[in-house]
């Protein structure tokens, strides 16, 4: 039997499969060189465990000189694992919870919503929708903007790549909102747009797609390209402010 998988486990894994092994080996060990004290393998591995990882609660003591002099053996080497272990699972934490922070970290669920575009108008749709699982995808950011107060989560990347939405789990989203690029013109905000709806409806055909455009000129192609509903947002605009005008004359 070949034992090469070991080494390919997770440190973490790895360490835990060290640990049973080690504890093994030892609490035989002590039960072979103190029987009476030992009486069976289980308590010395027992013994083993709970020596490696606190004080130890006194139940159990060696009282020969070889159990001694193993005992020292097991807090020596034992310590060194238990710490190795906590300190492996306390770094994956802290580079988990980097990894969302930055963006980099990929969402693995299910029926989410999925809003590309860090501005005002996708900031009020996270607080209009606190109950709703929200992705948000953004390439400006260089971090999560609202960590600590939305249960969204933020992936980092340009919006038309393949692998950025994929992070995403566009293919199980339930719907998708582009809002227009604020950094760029309008041209080159509606191009992107586009450019973002056609690699999606490449990850998930049927997936709902609301878009927003600058400018009138891209309408007919963001209907080709699959945009199930498209919002104008400058003649929105304008027309809400010619109904307030018309209001006031």
């Amino acid at each position: 039997m070949s034992w090469t998988w070991v080494w390919r486990l997770p440190r973490w894994l790895f360490l835990i499969v060290v640990i049973a092994l080690f504890v093994a080996l030892f609490g035989f060990c002590i039960h072979l060189i103190e029987p009476s004290t030992f009486p069976s393998f289980a308590e010395g591995a027992w013994w083993v465990l709970i020596t490696i990882s606190t004080i130890g609660y006194g139940d159990y003591a060696p009282v020969s000189a070889a159990g001694r002099w193993l005992t020292v053996l097991i807090v020596l080497l034992g310590a060194g694992l238990i710490s190795s272990y906590f300190f492996t699972i306390a770094s994956n934490a802290f580079i988990r919870h980097q990894s969302i922070l930055d963006g980099k970290h990929a969402f693995h669920g299910k029926h989410h919503l999925i809003l590309i575009g860090w501005n005002a108008r996708t900031l009020w749709l996270l607080e209009q929708n606190k109950h709703q699982s929200i992705v948000l995808i953004d390439d400006s950011l260089e971090a999560h903007p609202l960590f600590e107060t939305a249960p969204c989560q933020f992936i980092k990347g340009k919006p038309y790549y393949f692998d950025t939405l994929k992070k995403a789990s566009v293919p199980t989203a339930s719907a998708v909102i582009i809002t227009a690029n604020q950094h760029v013109d309008e041209e080159a905000a509606d191009a992107q747009t586009i450019l973002t709806l056609l690699t999606i409806r490449r990850l998930h055909p049927t997936i709902p797609c609301m878009v927003e455009l600058l400018t009138h000129e891209q309408v007919d192609s963001a209907k080709k390209a699959g945009a199930t509903t498209i919002i104008e947002s400058h003649a929105t605009v304008g027309k809400a402010l010619t109904d307030a005008l018309d209001q006031c004359t």
